[in-house]
């Protein structure tokens, strides 16, 4: 069956008209129109064998969603168009599964023999485990296809950038990425711009960035009823951080703290934009570019939970970038891979390197000092230049939006909240200039010198009329005000900086302590908090006895390697389990051993059955631990729910409080007709979890989802 269906596009873009075809194999192919050649490459495709279809109550849109968890979301032009797609994708399904039950003296778990769809795949049962490791990998891990160029968006709590380069120019030389510093800023303090949103009453886009903080100060002076009903969101990113119990319905609030969204669509809308923007600025240069050529990398920070992680994922795919186009980086893994391409680049021209920091079996910390967080990773370097975690990725929320917030404090204490409150309201445009002033001051303090802050004349006016000494009587002496400057002496600026920079060392001190960490000559630090010449200096005193690693335009240097990374096949070769991963176990139930054997065990509690130590090394692209689980008559789905804890020891009960569900593990199946057991294999490809799951008698192959996000 073949003919137009509107396809969900994007957040932005929403239905567009496409040309499907749907063949007997199961797959479902999509081009931008009718195919003229009968050879013709698809744009996009899906296979939708064990596929769920739903449909909505409008009589015209259906969603398809794949067994691996991709979804097609669909809008056909009438009731009836619809049922004959829904009913086929039906009848393809039972003649790849008929339902037809066997006799019992058959051996297998199907009916007649059908050609093997796309996400099953036939096996020869063995006793091999190098076969069954090689089978899983097979099915579970995608390879990035022949794309022509890797464009990169760095999502940040404060600013946020593009990047990307072609494939033909990453050969030649990996450093020749393209910034887009052209992407609406009028910062000059990075090529990033400000993680800003703005979006009318009706939530469609209005600008982002820059242009979004102008827009919206306009708006306020010259319509501030329309700007009431706007909505303006900035600095939310750490909501994903700090809600532990993170789910896809949670919503954030605008600037207002009255009208509120989605969160998934307020990250989609951004990253929309970004990948718009980039889009379209290569489409100046090359006309004949399609966005089927790009492969995109989604940056993120080591420390998220894996719910964060697949928010992202999820919001990326609202924005138009799919899953198979889609790489996520952890940005100090990103950060160490541009480094070690700057290192090689040093040596090949002859210059000093940095002491050999990056050379095989070098150990060395990434300390990504970002707006919101402070994100660390332990690695080591290969001697195929891969890197290798040796240390679970850990951090905190020490990042320079913790300075930005004393500094607002600060000022409030010596001018005055009332002051300052009424500046903000009335001159929003002058407010803007003095948020950019002030994250200047914070970037180049040094210890030494006083900070000067250029205050508007708008403020002035202000200040002079609320207190005739225009410094509040605490501050005498330590602050002035002269010619529109306040200057404020350093040790009131240090005691700022104090709290953060402490916190900071004091953590990496701990770290360093560790077995795993003994033997970690240098420390890289980047990100945009990195520019800050006081934390710098704070940090290369106290660890002098080490290699300290600052970059020039550090901003930066996450946004590159994950360029980077997007053009390496495996960049990662392994990382360490950050928790206790494991699963649930009944009462009477058994407890599968790695040699195949089982061990009963008599309790009438759930016990917390491990299947990832903390701590433990997990190889990418390949199987980290496996699982039998038992399949009844007539079941067509397994779901298994995923447990962690971050104790030393792992629990014993998944009700002890250390223990929390992460997420859950699915696999459709077709209906077996006899009671049988899936040998489940659970891998790490990139920054996600991959499950194929066995059939024990036929050695059918299926895979499943793992989703930490309900």
């Amino acid at each position: 069956m073949e003919g137009t269906l509107k396809r969900k596009i994007s957040f932005f873009t929403g239905y567009q008209d496409k040309w499907f075809v749907l063949a007997d194999d199961g797959n479902i192919k999509q081009f931008d129109r009718k195919p003229t050649k009968t050879n013709q490459k698809p744009k996009w495709t899906m296979n939708i064998i064990l596929a769920d279809v739903t449909t909505k109550d409008d009589g015209l849109r259906f969603v398809v969603t794949a067994s691996n968890g991709r979804t097609l979301k669909l809008k056909a032009p009438n009731k009836e168009e619809r049922e004959k797609w829904t009913k086929l994708f039906k009848i393809i399904n039972e003649k790849h599964f008929p339902l037809i039950y066997a006799k019992k003296e058959d051996e297998g778990g199907f009916g007649p023999k059908a050609q093997e769809p796309e996400n099953v795949v036939q096996s020869e049962v063995s006793s091999d485990e190098k076969r069954t490791h090689e089978l899983f990998k097979t099915m579970s891990f995608k390879t990035k296809r022949n794309y022509a160029m890797v464009a990169a968006i760095d999502f940040g709590s404060a600013y946020s950038g593009t990047a990307f380069s072609f494939k033909s120019e990453f050969i030649r030389d990996p450093l020749n990425i393209h910034v887009m510093e052209g992407v609406g800023t009028t910062n000059n303090m990075s090529s990033k711009i400000p993680t800003v949103l703005l979006l009318n009453p009706e939530k469609k886009f209005v600008a982002f960035g820059n242009e979004a903080e102008e827009t919206y100060a306009s708006l306020t002076i010259n319509d501030p009823q329309y700007a009431n009903q706007c909505y303006y969101f900035t600095r939310f990113k750490m909501q994903l951080y700090n809600n532990r119990d993170l789910k896809k319905s949670l919503t954030i609030k605008d600037i207002s703290g009255k009208k509120e969204m989605k969160a998934v669509d307020v990250f989609a809308a951004c990253i929309e934009h970004l990948k718009n923007a980039t889009f379209t600025r290569v489409k100046q240069h090359i006309l004949n570019f399609e966005e089927e050529d790009i492969h995109w990398v989604l940056t993120v920070p080591a420390i998220w939970t894996e719910a964060a992680r697949q928010f992202m994922i999820d919001a990326a795919e609202k924005s138009g970038i799919y899953e198979d186009n889609l790489t996520l980086a952890l940005e100090p893994e990103a950060a160490a891979l541009c480094c070690r391409s700057l290192e090689i680049e040093k040596t090949d021209k002859s210059q000093s390197p940095q002491l050999g920091s990056f050379s095989p079996g070098s150990r060395f910390l990434v300390v990504d000092l970002g707006g919101g967080t402070v994100d660390i990773t332990a690695n080591e370097v290969m001697a195929t230049g891969q890197i290798k975690e040796i240390h679970s990725a850990s951090g905190g929320p020490w990042g320079g939006n913790m300075i930005n917030t004393k500094m607002w404090n600060l000022l409030r204490e010596i001018i005055g909240i009332e002051v300052l409150s009424i500046f903000a309201l009335k001159n929003r445009e002058d407010y803007l200039d003095l948020v950019r002033d002030i994250e200047r001051q914070k970037r180049s303090f040094k210890s030494d010198s006083k900070c000067t802050i250029g205050l508007p004349s708008s403020l002035i006016i202000e200040v002079k009329k609320s207190n005739a000494d225009m410094i509040a009587d605490k501050y005498k002496g330590k602050a002035e005000i002269k010619r529109n400057k306040l200057m404020i002496i350093p040790e009131v600026l240090k005691s700022i900086f104090k709290e953060g920079i402490d916190k900071i060392i004091g953590y990496l001190e701990k770290l360093l302590n560790e077995p795993e960490t003994s033997q970690v000559k240098s420390l890289l630090l980047v990100g945009g908090y990195a520019s800050c010449g006081l934390l710098v200096h704070a940090i290369q005193e106290h660890f002098n006895h080490l290699t300290v690693i600052c970059p020039l335009q550090p901003d930066v240097i996450v946004l590159k390697g994950a360029v980077i990374m997007g053009h390496m096949e495996t960049p990662i070769v392994g990382r360490m389990a950050k928790y206790h991963y494991g699963i649930a176990l009944a009462g009477g139930e058994q407890k599968s051993n790695f040699d195949g054997s089982h061990t009963s065990f008599p309790t009438s509690q759930q016990e917390f059955y491990t299947i990832i130590p903390k701590g433990s090394p997990i190889q990418v692209n390949e199987v980290v631990t496996e699982y039998d689980f038992p399949i009844e008559v007539n079941q067509v789905e397994a779901n298994i729910q995923i447990y962690a804890s971050e104790d030393k020891q792992p629990p014993k009960l998944i009700s002890e409080e250390s223990c929390r569900t992460i997420g859950h593990i699915r696999i459709k199946l077709p209906q077996f007709r006899r009671t049988t057991k899936l040998r489940i294999g659970i891998s790490n490809d990139e920054t996600e979890f991959k499950v194929v799951a066995r059939e024990e008698y036929t050695g059918k192959c299926f895979v499943g989802t793992c989703r930490f996000l309900d």
